[in-house]
């Protein structure tokens, strides 16, 4: 049976993890544990490699130390302007509109501030299955999927598929890193399901992060800046990045409360 890109990316996470409980594993021995060929072991090494999670050496592997915790961390104290947000995307927000909301720190408050409006979003933010009061006027429907590890982001392939099944009006992925090359997030199978959102968007396709992250880079990335149409950030951007994104051409818009 063909191997989907979610079991693909389901294995390199799994890979990851099994790095952190031993302090170096053959390629033979990573083959036998997951039961693939050690041409399959080396191809998902080469791309941790590149993504400089892990070292190679002759005979071996080993994971790099990161900052995984510091970066949880900053996470749980990042601030974003979400009544601001919504105001600068109202003219998007047309009755009827299909909407893609990636899931994220800030995502359960941005679909509960977007459920006033007659929209329809597709969402893979597990939490936002609560989300219902007597004003709520949109239709919220969450992706099928696996619960990613630690989030309340569903993953793999059922959720893969929600996603490809529909064209939506406007896309919205919150960004756990951005440069002036590429957009990022923590986790494969999150990078993944972004990536499906942006391709199956015929509308604009909006990026949100706390400028804490902004010239920084998470894990993996889910495309490059120039598919994206807007960055929202808050007022802390310094003006040497602002200057520098609005030189190549980046649409930036800056939030204040």
């Amino acid at each position: 049976m063909k191997t989907s890109q979610g079991d693909v990316f389901r294995r390199r996470e799994n890979l990851i993890e099994h790095l952190k409980h031993s302090e170096r594993l053959t390629v033979n021995e990573l083959a036998i544990f997951f039961n693939v060929s050690a041409v399959t072991i080396r191809r998902d090494l080469l791309f941790l490699e590149k993504k400089k999670m892990i070292e190679r050496f002759y005979g071996g592997v080993r994971l790099l130390p990161n900052d995984e915790l510091n970066h949880s961390i900053k996470q749980e104290g990042a601030v974003f302007p979400l009544a601001a947000f919504i105001e600068k995307i109202k003219p998007f927000l047309v009755p009827g509109a299909q909407l893609f909301i990636g899931s994220g720190h800030f995502s359960n408050e941005l679909i509960y501030a977007l459920s006033f409006f007659d929209l329809t979003i597709l969402t893979n933010d597990v939490s936002a299955i609560s989300i219902d009061h007597t004003e709520k006027k949109a239709l919220i429907s969450i992706s099928g999927g696996e619960l990613e590890k630690n989030t309340n982001a569903l993953v793999g392939d059922f959720a893969t598929h929600s996603f490809n099944k529909v064209e939506a009006d406007l896309c919205i992925i919150e960004a756990a890193g951005f440069n002036t090359h590429e957009v990022t997030t923590k986790t494969l199978n999150e990078s993944f399901i972004y990536r499906t959102m942006i391709q199956h968007t015929n509308g604009r396709k909006i990026v949100y992060t706390p400028s804490a992250y902004l010239e920084s880079i998470s894990s993996f990335m889910i495309d490059k800046t120039a598919l994206f149409d807007t960055l929202y950030t808050d007022s802390l951007i310094t003006p040497t990045i602002l200057n520098s994104y609005q030189a190549q051409g980046i649409s930036i818009e800056v939030l204040t409360e």
